[in-house]
């Protein structure tokens, strides 16, 4: 199933593809989001969600090994790869994510041993659900749009009962870019309120994302974006969630 959210793809732009003869195209002009887009796939018959964005590398193990982690434990509703940078294999991207008692998700740098090991959270680029636990929390939350739908799901996950685990046999590469700070802010506030993260610790959570990404702007010469995060703080508070109008 190829979901393509800029409703540029043609059937015939996939005619080449190895599995074109098995491949669905949905085109979504309107572009939902990441989480509309992995639900497409709700109501299938497979033991297993594999979503894979536009710009994931891998290699052809890669579905074997996650498949394999998620039948060792019963209790694992989601598997990832360990992701290395694509323009610097040598440099790990994010071997699994931490979530801060603010509210704020951090990618970790240092694969834990050799065999599956459970995280707060995996980037959403490549990860490998079961469906039975896609199912047991109705899927993926679509009001994120972009951003944080990857730490939410594993959280219902863990509140239902669900490890999310890295893999440290799979690899794969993805080059991530810049998060809007409007949506980063929003999205993050957003998730404490359903988490129910209390508001101090939250709030020191948000202001130093702010100043730790502003000041990265600032070196790297372009606008800190002081007055969207400031907006997404607003937002997220007020529950404004969706595609943003503009």
């Amino acid at each position: 199933m190829v979901v393509d959210n800029g409703g540029t793809l043609t059937a015939g732009a996939l005619a080449d593809l190895p599995l074109a003869e098995r491949t669905r195209l949905i085109s979504r002009p309107d572009n939902p989001g990441y989480g509309a887009a992995v639900n497409e796939a709700r109501g299938g018959d497979s033991a297993a969600v594999l979503v894979l964005t536009h710009d994931a590398v891998f290699d052809e193990r890669l579905a074997e090994e996650l498949i394999g982690a998620v039948e060792d434990g019963e209790h694992r509703g989601a598997a990832a790869p360990v992701l290395r940078f694509a323009n610097d294999r040598a440099r790990v991207f994010s071997a699994g994510g931490a979530l801060t008692r603010g509210g704020r998700a951090l990618h970790l740098t240092s694969v834990t041993g050799a065999v599956p090991y459970p995280v707060d959270w995996v980037d959403g680029a490549i990860v490998l659900y079961r469906r039975d636990a896609l199912d047991a929390i109705d899927w993926l939350a679509e009001g994120y749009f972009l951003y944080f739908e990857d730490v939410d799901t594993a959280w219902r996950m863990r509140r239902s009962g669900l490890e999310t685990v890295v893999v440290p046999g799979a690899l794969a590469f993805q080059q991530p870019g810049a998060h809007p700070m409007y949506l980063g802010i929003r999205n993050m506030t957003l998730f404490a309120r359903i988490a129910g993260i209390p508001l101090l610790p939250h709030a020191l959570a948000v202001a130093r994302r702010i100043a730790e990404e502003a000041a990265a702007r600032v070196l790297s010469r372009r606008p800190p974006e002081l007055g969207a995060a400031l907006r997404g703080w607003r937002d997220g508070r007020h529950g404004l969630d969706g595609k943003p109008s503009a």
